[in-house]
Order: structure tokens, then C-alpha cells, then sequence
């Protein structure tokens, strides 16, 4: 039996409530039970775990933050794209619920090649962005090889915002100095 969409992003709404209020070390799923109005046995049966639920959130977050980085990026002129583009991939804080997410699907990935090519497709959603940026302000670079370059080394940066050792502020200035240096 599958989940109608709406009660899927219902439960998956209350998933990241949850995880903003308590946290993902003390994250149950009677805490995302409790917040989608359903019982935890309801819950698991269409999710089955923790786990589960977390990639799912995952998958719903990227996917939305898709949807506003095309619709935000689409009016901007090359250079604003760049900038907005870096502070939408990067992490807000270290409480950045978004990466947070990232971090645990990444240390408990999926065993699933659906989900993992869904998670990839959301890399190169957010490199094929940047690439075609590139391409406008500067045609002679190599576009997707300086995306795919710059996603990762913002991934990299993302850590040291999670970890709490650098700020967002931090990040996304050392992110757009290498790339402009490149450009």
C-alpha cells in the first residue's frame, strides 16, 4: 500500500519539525508520529525506519530547494546567479536542517540504487546550474568540470560550518573568491 502525496509530505513536514525541536540524536519516530497526528505504527508502515524517514525528508527538502533555486535564479543577471546560487548551496548555520540531513544520509547511506541516483541527481542539479552560469560569464572555461570542482570544494566548506569551527558568512566568501579568481 502506498501513501497518498499529500499524507507523504504531511508526514515528511512533520519529520523536519521534529528534527528541528529535538534534534537528530534524539530524533524517535514517535516524535514525527506525534507532530503528523498518526500513530508511530502508521508511521513505520509506510516508511518502515528512522532511517527511511530521514532519507525521505532528504529527498523532499532537495527537491523543493530545487524548485526555488530555478525560480530565484531564473531573473538574475549572471553574477547575481553566482552569488545567490553559492548562499543557496551552502549551509545558513551549523543547525542548517537541510545539510543536517546530508550529514546523516551520508554516514547511514541508502542500500537502494533508486535513492542513490535520486541523491546524485540532486549534485548535478545544483553543478548543471552553476555550469550554465559559467558558461555565460566566462565561455572559454571548461563549464562542467569548474562546476563540478566548485560544488565539491563548497561541500567541503559545508563541514566546517556543520562542525562549528567557520561561519556561514565564512563559507560563502571563500567559495565565491575561488571562483571568481577562476572566472
Amino acid at each position: 500500500m502506498r501513501l497518498r502525496p499529500d499524507m507523504r509530505a504531511h508526514v515528511l513536514q512533520a519529520a523536519l519539525q521534529a528534527i528541528e525541536e529535538v534534534g537528530f540524536d534524539r530524533l524517535r519516530v514517535k516524535d514525527v508520529a506525534d507532530r503528523a497526528d498518526m500513530s508511530t505504527g502508521h508511521v513505520l508502515y509506510y516508511f518502515g525506519n528512522r532511517d527511511r524517514i530521514i532519507v525521505a525528508t532528504l529527498l523532499m527538502s532537495e527537491a523543493d530547494l530545487d524548485e526555488r533555486r530555478r525560480a530565484e535564479l531564473a531573473g538574475l543577471t549572471p553574477p547575481d546567479a553566482l552569488v545567490r546560487l553559492v548562499e543557496l548551496y551552502l549551509p545558513r548555520s551549523a543547525q542548517d536542517v537541510r545539510w543536517r540531513l546530508w550529514a546523516q544520509v551520508i554516514a547511514r547511506p541508502p542500500g537502494d540504487a533508486e535513492t542513490l541516483a535520486r541523491l546524485d541527481g540532486f549534485f548535478h542539479s545544483w553543478s548543471g546550474e552553476l555550469a550554465g552560469i559559467v558558461r555565460q560569464l566566462s565561455p572559454a572555461l571548461d563549464a562542467e568540470d569548474f562546476a563540478a570542482r566548485h560544488c565539491r570544494m563548497m561541500d567541503g566548506l559545508s563541514s566546517d560550518v556543520l562542525l562549528g569551527v567557520r561561519d556561514a558568512g565564512w563559507a560563502r566568501e571563500t567559495a565565491l573568491a575561488a571562483m571568481r579568481r577562476e572566472l
